[in-house]
């Protein structure tokens, strides 16, 4: 960039997944290309981008609500205009553009490449000649996230996902190895592969998946530690991906795998294309080829339909052990899928007391499991690092970020931020583990 006065400040309000989040890096990238800077907060900007996430319910409401706490900060202060990108904006522009009107900009995914001329248009700025576009990390400098593919083709009755993002689109192997590239000189210990079906990657370009080639290929990447893979699809999930993520020391022993139920008749009503059994035998497989991977998964409680029968199930499930890692979301009603106006609607009281007791069976197994590693030697890759009291906090290969837990690390005398350390962990503390360094 050049050394010249900054065009304009712009604060960045990032909000949904991680796979929203390489979106506001590459948004971000481009207006750093152009000549303005990411200001710190709303206070000391001159221009607001928020990117809005419109999964379900909850997180529409949060895009809302925070659209216009930032619109509300253009009647004092410097703030000249607000830009509004993301899911919701695709998924809602008409109703929003007609109920907010106080945003400058509304950035469906397709009038990304707008952004500068937006930004510029908003502060009275004539265009110019922009340097080359380079993506801004704004993860911690542990780690950061690399999006192989765009879409989704799975018909799940509950998701609204493929109506936001269309069909699978994946970029070509040599794309993402060279924003992989970018990204490990940089300094990362981690990089995470995200997508909507990250097992299916490459199936639209190359006629069928290829997620084995794109890993062996990014594993020969010097700088890394650990490459972890998100996002992936029982039903499409075959032994090949985990035989080499058992053979490959740069792959996180980290299964991502939403089953979001048990029972037949909730498995057929989601449309998942596959039943009970051949999920217990896929965890089989996992733990055979696998037997030191951490599993982790997500269920839907409350689908419609769900009988006191189906809950039953799947708690037992739930307290078998069979998952290291849970999170439990309670259905939401979705326009435009399927499942928004199925019968038998369960009530959303009941729907959340099942997902209380969902969240508490899995707590008495993470717990345990805890309890099982102290004594276990690990790698830890550092996020933190305080030298005064010569304490640093990180994750282990099981441990995904903003997710899972930590590991906390005492009596570390230097540490950099993706860097990993041996360690014994000592003691477990809930979520988290307390560990020391080894030598």
């Amino acid at each position: 960039m050049s050394t010249s006065a900054p065009l304009g400040r712009v604060a960045l309000v990032s909000l949904g997944c991680a796979k929203n989040l390489v979106d506001s890096e590459r948004l971000v990238g481009d207006l750093q290309a152009a000549g303005f800077d990411l200001a710190d907060d709303l206070a000391t900007a001159d221009l607001a981008l928020v990117n809005t996430c419109g999964f379900i319910d909850p997180a529409k409401e949060e895009s809302v609500d925070t659209i216009i706490k930032v619109t509300n900060r253009k009647e004092f202060g410097r703030l000249r205009g607000v830009m509004v990108a993301g899911c919701l904006v695709e998924r809602y522009r008409e109703d929003l553009e007609r109920d907010i009107p106080e945003v400058d900009r509304w950035l469906a995914f397709n009038d990304y490449p707008q952004v500068v001329q937006s930004a510029r248009e908003l502060m009275d700025l004539p265009q110019v000649r922009e340097l080359p576009p380079r993506r801004v990390i704004l993860t911690p400098q542990a780690y950061a996230y690399l999006k192989v593919s765009e879409g989704c083709d799975q018909k799940c009755t509950f998701c609204a996902i493929p109506g936001i993002r269309g069909r699978l689109a994946s970029r070509t192997i040599e794309e993402n190895v060279a924003d992989a590239r970018s990204l490990a000189e940089q300094g990362v210990g981690e990089i995470n592969l995200v997508s909507q079906d990250t097992t299916a990657y490459g199936r639209d370009l190359y006629g069928k998946p290829r997620l084995v080639d794109l890993l062996r290929e990014l594993t020969t990447i010097d700088g890394p530690r650990w490459w972890r893979v998100l996002y992936l699809y029982p039903s499409i999930l075959r032994d090949d991906l985990l035989e080499e993520m058992a053979s490959n020391d740069r792959i996180a022993k980290y299964i991502d795998m939403p089953l979001q139920h048990v029972s037949d008749a909730m498995l057929r009503a989601m449309r998942r294309g596959i039943n009970g059994k051949r999920q217990r035998a896929l965890l089989e497989s996992i733990r055979r080829i696998l037997p030191t991977a951490a599993i982790r998964t997500t269920l839907i409680s409350g689908f419609p339909g769900e009988t006191d029968a189906d809950h039953k199930e799947l708690l037992e499930f739930v307290r078998d052990g069979w998952f290291d890692r849970l999170g439990v979301f309670t259905f939401s009603q979705e326009e435009g899928t399927p499942s928004f106006d199925m019968p038998d609607q369960v009530p959303a009281g009941l729907a959340s007391e099942r997902r209380a007791e969902l969240m508490e069976a899995q707590q008495a197994v993470h717990f345990a499991k805890n309890e099982g590693r102290v004594g276990q030697e690990v790698e830890v890759l550092i996020e933190e690092f305080v030298p005064l009291t010569k304490q640093a906090t990180g994750r282990t290969e099981h441990d995904a970020p903003d997710v899972d837990g930590t590991v906390r690390l005492k009596g570390v005398t230097q540490a950099r931020p993706g860097a990993v350390i041996r360690a014994r962990i000592t003691a477990a503390d809930g979520d988290d583990l307390d560990a020391e360094p080894i030598g």
